[in-house]
């Protein structure tokens, strides 16, 4: 089951996730942010730290969820992906998509430099 808290750091939203990235988690995860985005929110950093698998289904949301943000003029960074996570990304070449950061503090920065 995924879970996931959220607060915000300025103009950033960041979630923290843990559990399983799979489809019974994911659609209702990618309905907050999308609605997130509707509400004019453009900044996400997803912290993985605690995410302990990721299927399929799950990186094809992730995918749409990064779509719709780029779509509406955000940006989206992943940070703290534990190794097994990490190597799925590589495998799937999605460490080259998406925008990957060893710590949340990292993509916290990098987020708030970007112009959007």
């Amino acid at each position: 089951m995924l879970r996931y808290d959220s607060r915000n750091v300025g103009d950033v939203e960041i979630l923290t996730l843990s559990g399983c990235f799979d489809a019974s988690g994911a659609a209702a995860f990618r309905a907050h942010v999308v609605q997130r985005i509707e509400q004019g929110k453009r900044k996400f950093v997803f912290v993985f730290s605690g995410v302990d698998f990721i299927d399929s289904t799950g990186l094809g949301f992730l995918v749409s969820i990064l779509k719709t943000t780029l779509k509406h003029g955000g940006r989206l960074r992943i940070a703290c992906l534990v190794p097994m996570i990490y190597e799925i990304f590589v495998m799937t070449k999605l460490d080259q998509v998406f925008a990957i950061d060893e710590t949340e503090e990292q993509s916290l920065e990098a987020i708030q430099t970007t112009t959007i």
